[in-house]
């Protein structure tokens, strides 16, 4: 790099570069959009550029601190073990408060924090905080303006209508179960992800009895994939997972699911196909393709308009990708800690949630930091 005279992002100028050796340069990048560019080092004198792939990103925390309950704005508001999170089209993020037991609402222009639903520990079906959930996990929106909540304790999928705060339970009883059925007929065993797919079904990752459950906007609850705890790639309830936390769906109806006891991502097609696309046991922390990556508690997904998957790798306190050909690498994370800066270089503790806002920023849940974290 001697003699080098210019460092582009992109075809965008560094806004500073040093030279620190004949192999080493040093270069701050101008602020951008999450995206994948050319980092292009000019030398005029050997005539030559060089280019290398470099995704720029930037850790920040957006909301919370230590755990607490506080309505307030930004990092003064306060969470307590907060686990899921979804985002709707309007800029705001719904999170599920689990040890407040509440559903929190984020205003993404303002930062400011309030509570859509809940109150101490229970179960009631009410209005706003006259409603009670029993450490909520998993939220999903669907299209009409309605957010679903994988409520553990109650072992009931809930639902909640944005604009008033209404809280009705959907599917389930307080009876631990595995009962195709309807509404409060059909039973599960701590539901933890939910997902929402185009026409308003919400799939379930039913925790403690390894399954994927639909269930349809009337309650009806089936068996999409999964039976007993293991492994096994298969149809239905031939196929096997172990504590699945956490799923996404595209928009072809596929379900990709955190298999946190397996430690990997699986995907199940709309008739119930059970294939894996990365990960393998044990756990452990390596990017790599397929099989020959690990991860260590996957738990979180989200997706991009790529089909690229990104994961909360809880345990590894990192933020990773995985493309759709099953390549991983990491987006965000190190080790375990607080801290917040370039994206290889801060650290989260036990990340849950994730949501991509569709234009270059993801809000990330930290759990064992009670914070809402963004990376842009």
């Amino acid at each position: 790099f001697t003699g080098a005279t210019a460092v582009t992002f992109g075809g965008a100028a560094a806004t500073a570069f040093t030279v620190d050796s004949a192999t080493q340069i040093t270069a701050t990048a101008p602020a951008h959009a999450l995206a994948t560019v050319d980092v292009v080092v000019t030398i005029p004198g050997a005539s030559a550029t060089g280019t290398a792939a470099f995704l720029y990103g930037r850790v920040t925390t957006f909301a919370g601190g230590s755990g607490a309950f506080l309505n307030d704005v930004g990092t003064a508001a306060r969470f307590n073990t907060p686990r899921g999170a979804a985002l709707d089209n309007a800029g705001n993020l719904y999170v599920a408060d689990q040890l407040n037991h509440r559903i929190r609402k984020v205003v993404l222009a303002t930062g400011d924090v309030t509570t859509l639903a809940g109150s101490t520990a229970g179960y009631l079906d009410a209005t706003g905080t006259a409603a009670q959930f029993n450490e909520p996990y998993g939220v999903a929106l669907d299209g009409n303006g309605n957010l679903y909540v994988a409520d553990y304790w109650n072992n009931r999928i809930r639902k909640v209508v944005i604009a008033t705060g209404a809280v009705t339970s959907l599917a389930g009883n307080n009876v631990v179960g595995a009962v195709d059925d309807t509404g409060t007929a059909a039973s599960f065993w701590g539901p933890r992800g939910v997902a929402c797919d185009a026409t308003g079904n919400v799939y379930v990752c039913d925790s403690g009895n390894h399954r994927i459950r639909k269930v349809t906007p009337l309650g009806v609850v089936t068996t999409l994939a999964g039976s007993t705890n293991g492994f096994a790639d298969d149809t239905g309830t031939a196929a096997k997972f172990f504590f699945p936390q956490g799923l996404a769906v595209d928009a072809a109806g596929t379900v990709f699911v955190a298999d946190s006891g397996n430690q990997k991502i699986r995907k199940v097609t709309p008739t119930g196909a059970v294939t894996t696309l990365a990960g393998s046991s044990p756990s452990g922390l390596v990017e790599g393709t397929g099989a020959g990556a690990k991860f260590f508690n996957p738990c979180g997904l989200t997706l991009d308009a790529t089909g690229t998957v990104y994961v909360t790798d809880t345990s590894n306190h990192r933020i990773r990708m995985v493309t759709a050909a099953g390549v991983v690498t990491t987006l965000a994370g190190s080790v375990g800690g607080t801290l917040d800066g370039a994206r290889l270089g801060a650290k989260f503790l036990y990340p849950s949630g994730i949501v991509y806002d569709g234009i270059g920023a993801f809000y990330v849940v930290d759990v064992g930091n009670h914070r809402i974290r963004k990376i842009q």
